[in-house]
């Protein structure tokens, strides 16, 4: 035990980081819920090998991490927490097996370094407090990106080894939890780096049969199943839809070919402005060297690729965590030995404008909040009303700021302050306080801003899900696409094929009580209201709330009447 001390203590710190209100928020529309309502409806029917949405199958996601979301519904019930809890335990894990690669690779002080550039850095620390695929498929990915490069170094020393089998390993854990691009990303990696180093004898056809063979049966385990009860049907959608990925915005989620650089640059502050000076450096140490050219070609191997996709989401890039926090500790404990923590003026600024940036948003935008009166009235903004009606709407949310919210801004202002005043001074101070001020950060904006946020963007339908959670009844989102009402008014299978005929829900002989909701001002809102057969029961904050009743009759008056009382 004395020997896994340090492992102890990080996962220590890593479960005092990871797990404190994970159910503190709502589930996010639409990767989060989309993935959680997959789990609970494995629960619902009992098929732990069939993904489904709406208890129809769901052919974009194979089964691992839903896995892992039901056993932990199984343990703590199908709530936010549980849904969330298998990614802070990939955190932990994720932190320490960083830590014992780095100390293995370089040194325990290296491994220090990298542990404390993930949990202080934003987007590498908050995925580990998320519901979403990534976090689970990345470790993956980069183990056996990892694994690979261990193969080639033994090979280039003159022995055979058997680090394949694992690479192998993990490739197909992350073809079972993301499908077929798991293994795409690793393939990529390996290519270029056969192509890069020219040292054909160090990939060999062996090792890469041996690989594809692990990977062929590990991913069997459910990949296999599918395949002699479906046939190909579900590579062939999967493929399909990767497709519709690459080529087109699917589902509005566009963006510049720079997207992911200018996320990853942000998202990853601070190490990320450490690790372009480390880009392209060389290092002379002759193993470092090695899996820097790793670390280095997986990096851009992914960036370029999810660059080339057409369909941008910021998680899609999420695996250049694992690059960009090995690069600036590599960086870090280079400066660490100068004595200073940067050298080059141009690093102290962008330091101090990327960081002032971020801390004046987090003090700037809970002020503005807590006080939007002040700012609602201005012509400029009153233009949201016109051109985005949905959003104004929004913003006329009662959120009950309670006026210290800005604190996380001001503690991020305090560590590049003490960043600063050590730089020059003592490297490893300021080193300390730049990942430890944005840590802190961190874990003030998630408690104290999230939930916030969540009052302002979709709490009003989630909460009329929840009132409606327990009722045998219809619901029909007009207009738009969600899945929180899958997973939050608690949808059972429904056998009536009309239940998603949104004629029949208007004017057809229904046998329960139909809800719909719809987005304000929109074309889908237009379309029905002032239907007869329906009552507007809510929705003042961006969306609308209607309900028709089995004994609801039309009327001359245009009007509907039910037998019902209405809903208070």
């Amino acid at each position: 035990m004395k020997q896994y001390k340090n492992e102890w203590l990080i996962a220590l710190l890593g479960a005092l980081l990871f797990i404190p209100f994970l159910g503190n928020v709502g589930l996010f529309d639409w990767d989060e819920i989309n993935f959680a309502e997959s789990a609970r409806e494995m629960l619902i029917t009992g098929d732990y090998f069939k993904v489904q949405i709406n208890f129809k199958t769901f052919w974009e996601k194979p089964p691992f991490f839903f896995w892992m979301q039901v056993l932990c519904m199984k343990v703590f019930g199908m709530n936010e927490f549980a849904a969330r809890l298998p990614n802070a335990l990939v955190g932990i894990v994720t932190l320490v097996v960083i830590y014992r690669i780095g100390k293995k690779l370089v040194s325990e002080q290296f491994g220090f370094i990298w542990v404390l550039t993930y949990v202080g850095s934003f987007l590498p620390h908050f995925y580990f407090r998320s519901g979403i695929i990534d976090p689970t498929f990345n470790l993956f990915i980069f183990l056996s990106i990892y694994f690979w490069a261990k193969q080639t170094e033994t090979i280039k020393q003159g022995s055979s080894g058997n680090d394949i089998y694992f690479a192998g390993f993990f490739g197909g854990m992350a073809t079972l939890t993301k499908g077929p691009v798991g293994v795409l990303i690793v393939g990529l990696a390996v290519l270029v780096y056969w192509i890069y180093k020219r040292q054909w004898k160090a990939i060999s056809v062996v090792d890469i049969l041996k690989y594809v063979a692990v990977v062929f049966v590990v991913s069997f385990a459910w990949f296999g199943v599918e395949f002699v009860k479906n046939g190909p049907y579900f590579l062939q959608e999967f493929i399909v839809y990767q497709i519709r990925l690459f080529q087109t915005q699917d589902a509005g989620h566009g963006g510049p070919f720079y997207y992911h650089a200018v996320v990853l640059f942000l998202g990853c502050f601070p190490v990320s402005v450490f690790a372009i000076q480390g880009l392209f450096r060389k290092e002379e140490n002759q193993t470092l060297k090695h899996y820097l050219v790793w670390v280095k070609i997986s990096f851009w191997v992914v960036l370029i690729l999810f660059s080339i996709v057409n369909t941008k989401i910021v998680h899609y890039s999420s695996f250049c965590y694992f690059p960009i926090t090995f690069i600036g500790a590599w960086i870090i404990q280079e400066q660490l030995k100068k004595g200073e923590a940067y050298s080059k003026k141009w690093i102290g600024l962008l330091f101090t404008l990327i960081g002032g940036l971020l801390a004046a948003v987090f003090v700037l935008i809970p002020l503005a909040m807590a006080h939007k009166e002040m700012w609602l009235s201005i012509s400029f903004i009153q233009e949201i009303r016109q051109n985005d009606p949905f959003t104004w709407s929004n913003l006329q949310a009662p959120v009950q700021w309670q006026g210290y919210e800005w604190i996380a801004g001001v503690v991020l202002y305090a560590g590049l302050l003490l960043f600063g005043i050590y730089a020059k001074k003592n490297a490893f101070r300021a080193i300390l306080c730049l990942f430890v001020g944005v840590l802190l950060t961190i874990e003030l904006v998630l408690p104290l801003v999230v939930p916030r946020i969540e009052e302002i963007s979709q709490k009003e339908a989630i909460d009329f899900y929840k009132s409606i959670a327990k009722e045998d009844k219809y619901v029909y989102v007009h207009g738009y696409k969600s899945y929180a009402h899958y997973f939050y008014a608690n949808m059972q299978p429904e056998p009536n094929p009309l239940a998603e005929d949104l004629n029949w829900l208007l004017d057809g002989e229904i046998d329960k009580t139909v809800y719909i909701v719809t987005k304000v001002a929109t074309d889908a809102d237009n379309e029905i209201k002032g239907h007869p057969n329906l009552e507007r029961i809510g929705g003042q904050y961006g969306f609308i709330f209607y309900r028709r009743s089995p004994h609801t009759k039309k009327t001359t008056d245009g009007l509907a009447k039910s037998w019902y009382p209405k809903r208070r």
